[in-house]
Order: C-alpha cells, then structure tokens, then sequence
C-alpha cells in the first residue's frame, strides 16, 4: 500500500472514529438530559400531590378540632361521625383518635394499660386500638393550641396533633400511613423513591424498573423537594439510574456508525480524485512552467553572450591588432630583404613564420568569437589557469591602464591544471575586472588596485579577483547572483548571473564577500583536472 493511501485510510478512519464519538457523545448528553427532565417533571408531580394531601390533612385537622371544642356527649356523637367519614373514605388515614389531656377524666377505657401519664380517649376510629400514645402526652400538651405538629410513628407511619384552643382540653390525633400518600400508578416505576421527615425515614421504594443494562458510567439523576406544607415537613426524594443502554441506544449507534463509515470514505475518495485532478494540473502548470523557463533562459544566455561579446569585442580589436601589426612589420621586412641585390633567404623565412604564426592566433580569436555569438556549446578542454589568467590580465591591461587602475597578479607557481573552455574562464574575468574596475572608478578609490591571485588547496583551485574600493552592500548579496539584478543605473544585470552559470557549468561555484579591510572579494573555485564529480 503506498503511503498516500494509508494516509488517506487513516483519514478516513480517523473522521469515522471522530464522527462516532460525536454521536455518541450527544446521544449521551441528550439522553441524560431528557431521563433528567423526566424526573424533573415527575417529582415536581409527586411534590404537588403529597403537598395537597398534607394540604388535606390540616384541613381535617382543623374541621375536627373544631367539632370537638367542648366534651358534651352530643358533640362528641357528631365528631365521631365525621371522623369515621374521614377514615373510610382517606384510606392513608390509617386511625383518628380525640383524646383528653385531663388526667382527672379517670377511670374509662384507655388506648393503654399504663397509669399516671396516660391519654384519655374520647373517640377512638377505630383503628388505634393498642397504641401507646402515653410519651406524646407531654409533648403533645406544650403544643401551642390550634397549631398541628407532626411526629414519627412505625411502620412508615407518622403522627399529627392538635390542641383545641382553651377551656378545651382536648386534642386530635391523626396517623398518617406514609406508604399511600402517593397511589401506585402515581409513583414512576423507574425511580427510587424515599419520604423523610425530620431525617427520619418514612418510605423506601426502590426502583422496578430500568431502561437498559444495570451497568452505568453515569451518576444517577437526582430530585429533592421538602413539601408545601408548615406542619408536614415531608422530604421526597428521587433517584434515576442512567443505565448505558438508555443513554446510548445499541441499534441507534451500530445505524449511525455505518452511515458515518460510507460517508468518510466516499469523502476520502471524492478527496483523493480531487487531488489527483488538482496534482495533474499543476503537473501540466510545473511543466508548461519549466519549459516557458528553459525557453527564456535560452534567450537570456544568447542576449547575454550577445552582450558580453560587444564589450569584448573592442578588447579583442585590441589583441587582433598586435598580430596584425606584427604581421605587417615582417611582412614590409621581408619585401625589403627580397628586393635587396643579395637577399636573405633566412631571415625572409624567419619573417614568414611569424607571419604564419600570428595569422592562426587571430583566426583561433576570430573562431571563438563566432562560436560564442552562435551560442554554440564549448567542449571543456584541460588548460593552464594561469596562462588563462595571465592572457585576459593582457586583453584587460590597456583598459584598465587608460582609467588610471593598477592591475596586479599574484599566480602560484604550481601548475594549475582544470578542465574548462577557456573563452568562458576568460569571459567570467573580464566580467568581474570590468566589475572591479567600475566600481573603482564610481568610487574615486585613491590608489585603485585590482587583483588577481590563483591558489592550489588540495583537489580544487582558487582563482580570487579582489579590489580596494567600497565593497558590495549588505542589501544586495542574497540577490547578487539573479538575473537582471543590478546596482548600476545603466546595467542589464546580466553579468553575474551569466558568470555564475559558466562556472557551475564546469562543476565550479563562485562566492563573493566583503574584505575586512575593504573592497570586494570574488572566489571562483574549480576541481583540478581529473578531480571532478562524475555524475
């Protein structure tokens, strides 16, 4: 599998694991949220309904207390009437008794066997028969009258009570079976519900029902309320449990997942096509691109060799004209000695050989010239640098004499031999003394000086051409190499850059730094014969 489609697996993979996660995560959160809100709203019910029928109970509270002011036997006929009405018909009522607090009442029959700190009962309903209400006398008579109070019972009942307000010595009792202030249907099978009153537990009903495994890494949801009422201080408590198949529906995420997949990798190939299209255009763009550069670069070399071969040409002019003078001046000899009445067979034959000899040098100019303008590619041949260095030293000397430049060379005496063509060696000099030579003259450096020195360091050769003018600013050497960068209000530009490629084109590179103690240093570096890379 090559790696830009495992990247793009693991792409896709890597979406379809987050998308999952995504789902499952709101699938979590949205379903905890709805289980809360659920028993929100059922607890907020179970509040209400437990807060009205405590509601009730202080209502009978005060109707039958009002009955039962008085002991006259009529009254109490009629208290009992209503009391047994409320007994049948509130089954949470579990009994109802009107007692006296007068120990002098006396002797008649008790809710208990015990005496000296007993309650007497007027009317029993009828289902208090056998509680000890003897240890609420006391705290039942420091009631204040009219005000009902609540206290724990058994079996999940509690107790309300309520003094008659004086002369009445009578109170109204009321056990309350905590287990049916809600009706089954009522209560939600799913939670787990307890009823407290003054931290003293009243109900615990667990819950029957869950939806889903028990396993759950959610804490449960949770609903507290105390009830509306100032007597009943009834606490109702609810808890849910988050089982993990409720809060993430098996079915629901297997479906998801599987669209999520067919999405994430139908995305993955609709990306790699894209990106197939989008790296074959710029394939085609690089291609179209590199060859419009080749083309260019073609035509900038010509124009450059073009240009470089006018500035050379009257340098040349200059070298032509010494053989030619030559020529001339042997030529004018011998046609004086072969008119003389004895001629010199000798030296005519000596004057023709120079002739013959400078005749070549100038056509071997005249054919690098030619060769040069039609951009015709040059074999490297092995050559001497330092002739190299000492013929353009000779080409440039009258030029640079006529501004007034010392030109100065400093050549090793080992022989430094690399394979180059030696027009272009010579045409990278004469660029870099012109160079020198203008900024010299820019300048109006006192004393200019221009200096070549050859080098031998191990398999390579330095040539260095250095000056004693201002240097090269620090702004231009990250550009100083480019085409058509210049610092010369009339220059093309094109010099350096054409020097760097011929001498790259010899497995050469060229540097340029400043002195430190002034002017510029041009390095070109080459392999000595028989030292160069073979790619």
């Amino acid at each position: 599998m090559s790696s830009g489609l495992l990247k793009s697996w693991l792409f896709a993979t890597a979406l379809w694991l987050a998308a999952v996660l995504a789902f499952a995560f709101y699938s979590i959160e949205s379903s905890r949220q709805r289980l809360g809100d659920e028993l929100t709203t059922a607890g907020r019910t179970l509040h209400r309904l437990i807060s009205q029928r405590a509601a009730q109970h202080d209502a009978h509270m005060t109707s039958l207390i009002a009955l039962a002011d008085d002991t006259e036997p009529a009254r109490l006929d009629a208290t009992r009437q209503v009391m047994e009405s409320v007994a049948r018909f509130y089954p949470r009522i579990a009994w109802l008794a009107l007692v006296s607090l007068d120990e002098k009442i006396g002797n008649e029959a008790t809710l208990t066997a015990q005496s000296g700190n007993e309650l007497v009962p007027l009317i029993e309903v009828p289902f208090g028969k056998g509680e000890d209400l003897s240890p609420l006398r006391d705290a039942i008579s420091q009631q204040q009258p009219g005000k009902v109070s609540a206290y724990v019972g058994r079996d999940g009942h509690y107790l309300l009570a309520k003094r008659a307000q004086a002369p009445s010595d009578t109170a109204l009792v009321l056990s309350i079976d905590a287990r049916h202030l809600l009706e089954p249907e009522e209560r939600p099978r799913w939670a787990h519900l307890t009823l407290t009153l003054d931290n003293h537990l009243l109900v615990d009903l667990p819950a029957e029902e869950t939806a889903g495994a028990a396993v759950s890494f959610v804490a449960p949801a949770h609903f507290e309320s105390t009830i509306d009422s100032a007597s009943q201080r009834i606490s109702l408590s609810l808890d849910r449990p988050m089982p993990t198949d409720a809060l993430l529906p098996i079915r629901q995420l297997i479906g998801f997942a599987a669209m999520a997949g067919l999405a994430s990798f139908a995305l993955m190939f609709a990306l790699r096509q894209r990106a197939a299209v989008q790296k074959s255009r710029m394939s085609t763009e690089e291609a179209e691109a590199r060859a419009l550069l080749q083309e260019r670069q073609a035509l900038l070399a010509h124009a450059s060799r073009v240009n470089a071969m006018g500035e050379l040409a009257s340098g040349i002019a200059h070298e032509l004209t010494q053989p030619l003078t030559a020529m001339l001046s042997r030529s004018q000899a011998a046609l004086r000695l072969a008119s003389a009445d004895k001629p010199d067979i000798g030296l005519i034959s000596e004057a023709l050989e120079v002739n013959v000899r400078e005749a070549k040098r100038a056509g071997e100019m005249l054919r690098r010239m030619r060769d040069y303008a039609s951009n015709r590619t040059p074999e490297p041949i092995t050559s001497a640098i330092n002739d190299i260095v000492a013929e353009i030293a000779a080409l440039t000397g009258a030029d640079l004499q006529g501004r007034d430049i010392r030109l100065k060379l400093d050549l090793t005496k080992e022989a430094l031999v690399a394979d180059v063509d030696p027009i272009e060696l010579e045409q990278v000099l004469h660029n870099l003394i012109r160079n020198a030579a203008d900024a010299l003259e820019d300048a109006k450096t006192a004393d200019p000086l221009v200096e070549i020195e050859t080098r031998a360091i191990g398999d390579e050769m330095k040539i260095i051409v250095r000056d004693n003018g201002p240097g090269i600013a620090a702004t231009a050497f990250p550009k100083l190499f480019q085409p058509f960068f210049t610092t010369k209000a009339d220059g093309m530009g094109l010099g350096l850059s054409l020097c760097a490629t011929l001498v790259e084109r010899v497995d050469g590179r060229i540097e340029a730094e400043n002195a430190p103690d002034g002017g510029a240093w041009f390095t070109i570096t080459l392999p000595r014969t028989g030292k160069r890379e073979t790619l």
